[in-house]
């Protein structure tokens, strides 16, 4: 035995650098992650324990590496390029959402494309500096270190692979040497920024891998459900005036973009109101606040919330359903709605593919979904304007001889603010804050301006409308204005995100539902996003379900279910809320027991992109013989603003002209059998046809 403890030593001492390495790699990640290099060395001195299990990670890490190449240093530059990425992308996104990077960031699609707004000046001298001093001083511990030259012989790798996959186990797993519970070292699941500042970032990551999947509810059973669904009362019955008996009315959801009445904050004046008629408003219809579950992003996790009645609260902080969980046919009012004759649009001037919006429509049970592709190019700032998605919402309702349900979202006022976005902007802020606050205040109060305009627009048109109709207006979460909530902190408006007010101050979103059938009545609304879509169905007079009967009957006694991390606003004991997180398992993961017959009655087996079909009508030549080039202008229906024209199946350069003919010139080489197939093709940003017209053959005069 001592010989072999002799021996084992003898190669630790040889091999030392690779575990001062491995530390000196985890404290270099920290100080990325974290934003702050004394904040790293804080957090080595006081969670030792924590250091030691990221430091064995990263060993083992290189380890495995190095017994697949054999070579130390290679092995170790390797694993140092991805630890820097992973830490500096970390240290990026906490900045942007005080969200850390999370294991489901790597396989999803979602706002990581708005990753690029801030990495775009992400080199500093800071940061140069910081790698400068840790490529040196990795260059001097394993250059120094000679044996490290030397290529690992075959015998010493396998050995280095058993070590390295045993450590990774042991630690990632805690059998059959409990380490992680002997230190006390768990996962903070509902608080992501704690558990990274806690437990090191890539232990917490490595711990939130047990959350990629869903783990079965221990009282989860059909008998359950079934009680759960048999001690609903029903429908509520509402008193007549505020509902409208016989009535059916189009229900209208808008979910305006970063929405927040920003003249809040006492510390700063702005020169108008950015939001007079959502005021208006406050007088004469049911307005309010909604605590919402993001702050500064994550639009598709309040959707998630309004459309479906499910609550993020039961639910790892972190997670994005819309990319994780919605892979087959969930109820939502979507559906609800189809099923009572309505015709359900999802509309988004968005990419298609954002938050898998494309495929969770579907599996919403809407019928239609327009996204960004099938939009006219009309912009406010560097997004599609809030005035062309309303344009777009009534030209819907116009459309269909069926009464409508329609879901939009906005992105005009999404992040950046920087100053310049909106042209002719007028907005002034004063008050003691830097300039930099001040130009982004501004510069996000013409967005909110154009929201509360859209609001406007769309009161107005169906106030004079003979289709009896409802809208729902509300914000998905507060803007994102600086790193740190510096606006927020500049305009005092939170000490920090420790403030005692921090969740009315930062998760509460304006929220205004207007009809022009029911009579004008002052209501005060305060609820869970997750809590609206039962409201509509409520004040709209249209049946729900077992579990929209359900979420009405819960709001009455607590209408906020927030985050775990602010249960103060939570009143109902936790056990309360178990029928709610049963019934929302049994939608999301179960096997959907309440759902009945329904299960077959959600996905429309009909639904598609876009406006409707891409037909060509017809096909005008400004010059049309053999051997010539000849100008062509498509008109038809349905065609896109964004197609491109197609001659013999090669792309065209393409114009769209002001009446909405798309044109191009096309070459004599395409006439030469004396006609040619023309096509309109619609792709998105990944380069995906997400549209194309029937072909129309056209013929060419000979010579």
């Amino acid at each position: 035995m001592g010989k072999w403890l002799a021996t084992a030593g003898g190669y630790i001492g040889k091999r030392y650098a690779v575990i001062v390495l491995s530390g000196w790699l985890v404290l270099f990640m920290e100080a990325l992650s974290r934003n702050q290099a004394w904040g790293a060395m804080e957090w080595s001195l006081l969670h030792l324990p924590a250091l030691l299990l990221n430091g064995s990670f990263l060993l083992g890490a290189w380890l495995v590496l190095t017994a697949v190449t054999g070579k130390l240093r290679l092995s170790y530059w390797v694993v140092s390029g991805i630890g820097f990425t992973l830490a500096l992308i970390t240290g990026v996104k906490s900045k942007m959402l005080g969200m850390p990077l999370l294991p489901w960031d790597f396989v999803l699609t979602g706002e990581a494309g708005d990753m690029v707004e801030y990495v775009k000046n992400i080199v500093t001298v800071q940061l140069i500096l910081d790698l400068i001093v840790f490529v040196a001083v990795s260059w001097l511990l394993l250059h120094k270190y000679s044996a490290g030259v030397k290529t690992i012989q075959w015998k010493e790798r396998v050995g280095l692979t058993v070590f390295a996959i045993a450590l990774i186990g042991v630690v990632y797993t805690d059998k059959p040497i409990p380490i992680k519970a002997a230190f006390g070292i768990s996962p903070i699941n509902y608080d992501q920024s704690a558990n990274v500042d806690e437990n090191g970032w890539l232990l917490a990551t490595v711990m939130n891998l047990d959350y990629m999947g869903v783990t079965k509810l221990d009282d989860y059973n059909e008998r359950t459900i079934a009680d759960i669904v048999a001690a609903s009362s029903g429908p509520a019955g509402r008193d007549s005036e505020d509902t409208a008996a016989g009535v059916k009315p189009n229900v209208i959801v808008v979910l305006s973009e970063s929405l927040w009445d920003p003249t809040q904050m006492n510390g700063v004046s702005f020169n108008r109101d950015p939001m007079p008629f959502f005021r208006e408003l406050q007088q004469t219809a049911a307005t309010g606040t909604l605590l919402t579950p993001q702050y500064g992003g994550g639009t598709a996790n309040v959707e998630f919330e309004v459309l479906t009645g499910n609550s993020m609260r039961f639910l790892p902080q972190g997670t994005i359903p819309y990319n994780q969980h919605i892979t087959r046919g969930v109820d939502s009012l979507a559906s609800i709605m189809a099923r009572q004759g309505y015709y359900s649009t999802a509309i988004s001037p968005f990419h298609r593919w954002y938050f898998n919006s494309d495929k969770v429509y579907k599996n919403f049970g809407f019928a239609q979904y327009i996204p960004l592709e099938f939009f006219d190019p009309v912009y406010e700032g560097t997004y599609i304007a809030d005035s062309e998605v309303a344009r777009m919402i009534i030209e819907q309702t116009g459309k269909t001889s069926e009464r409508d349900f329609i879901f939009a979202n906005t992105m005009e006022n999404h992040f950046h603010y920087n100053p310049g976005k909106f042209k002719d902007n007028t907005f002034k802020v004063e008050g003691d804050i830097p300039a930099d606050t001040k130009g982004m205040l501004e510069t996000y109060a013409y967005g909110a301006e154009d929201a509360d305009n859209m609001l406007r627009t769309l009161v107005e048109h169906y106030r004079e409308s003979s289709e009896p109709t409802l809208i729902a207006f509300f914000g998905d979460h507060l803007p994102y204005l600086g790193d740190d909530y510096k606006a927020y902190k500049d305009a005092k408006w939170i000490t920090g995100d420790n403030d005692p007010d921090f969740p009315d101050k930062m998760h509460r979103t304006p929220v205004a539902v207007w009809t022009n059938f029911l009579p004008e009545q002052k209501e005060t609304l305060n609820m869970s996003p997750s809590f609206l879509g039962s409201y509509v169905l409520d004040k709209a007079n249209i049946p729900g379900t077992y579990y929209t009967d359900f979420l009405r009957e819960l709001a009455a006694v607590a209408p906020v279910v927030p985050p775990p991390k602010f249960d103060s606003y939570l009143n109902v004991k936790e056990s309360g809320l178990k029928r709610y997180e049963l019934l929302q398992y049994d939608s999301l993961f179960g096997e959907r027991h309440a759902y009945g017959d329904l299960k077959e009655k959600i996905i429309n087996p009909d639904y598609f992109l876009g406006t409707g079909p891409i037909e060509i009508a017809e096909v005008s030549l400004a010059a049309g013989k053999t051997g010539a080039d000849a100008e062509i202008a498509v008109t038809g229906r349905h065609i896109p603003a964004l197609g491109k024209l197609y001659a013999n199946g090669k792309a065209l350069a393409t114009r769209r002209e002001a009446d909405g003919a798309l044109s191009a010139k096309v070459p004599a080489e395409a006439f030469k059998s004396g006609s040619c197939d023309i096509q309109v093709k619609l792709f998105d940003s990944k380069g995906i046809i997400v549209g194309q017209s029937n072909i129309r053959n056209v013929q060419v005069v000979p010579k």
